[in-house]
């Protein structure tokens, strides 16, 4: 990173490492991913502030579940919990050894359960929220698309870097409306499914 764009960002990265503290460590750093070639992506923090713009707009009532998809090192939970503080959350991540560092570090949140496998397969059935930060790629996106058709019930989709919309774009089920907000660091659309 270049001594002029280190100082920009510099406020932005220290009000994230004081929200990272408060939740147990320093989640800073990208971890590559042990799982490219089942389609998994590596595990990056969403910035704090770019979640509080893709969740604006977005209505979350007190009895829903919302399910972090791809949790990795859990900042996003962070932000969730301190957001939602009395719902029910999940995080999911493929990674055994991450998920692991995530479930331990939050294990002390009643509210929160991290559980570790394929997201595919594990999604909470209670689970009406979802957020996700491009975990996974095309395919594995396309089954994840199943998955939430699969369980018959409705849903909300979160997805900031939302590179791979076409699952949820070519069927009619789903109704897709992308963000416009030029703060935000990604493209990023609110899926939902009735």
């Amino acid at each position: 990173m270049k001594l002029a764009t280190a100082i920009q960002r510099a406020p932005v990265m220290l009000r994230s490492a004081l929200r990272d503290l408060r939740h147990g460590r320093l989640l800073g750093g990208t971890v590559r991913s042990r799982h490219e070639h089942l389609g998994a992506f590596h595990a990056t923090n969403s910035p704090y502030e770019d979640l509080d713009r893709v969740f604006r707009g977005v209505s979350v009532g007190p009895a829903d579940v919302i399910v972090d998809v791809g949790c990795g090192k859990g900042r996003s939970l962070n932000w969730l919990i301190d957001r939602f503080p009395a719902n029910a959350l999940y995080g999911i991540e493929l990674d055994p050894e991450l998920c692991a560092a995530t479930a331990k570090r939050l294990r002390r949140r009643r509210n929160v359960t991290v559980v570790c496998g394929d997201a595919t397969r594990l999604i909470p059935p209670e689970g009406t929220v979802f957020y996700l930060f491009n975990p996974f790629d095309s395919t594995v996106m396309s089954r994840f698309a199943d998955a939430l058709l699969e369980r018959g019930r409705p849903a909300t989709i979160v997805y900031y870097n939302a590179k791979f919309l076409e699952p949820f774009a070519s069927d009619a089920r789903f109704s897709v409306r992308e963000l416009d907000d030029p703060a935000l660091a990604h493209r990023s659309a609110v899926v939902t499914l009735s």
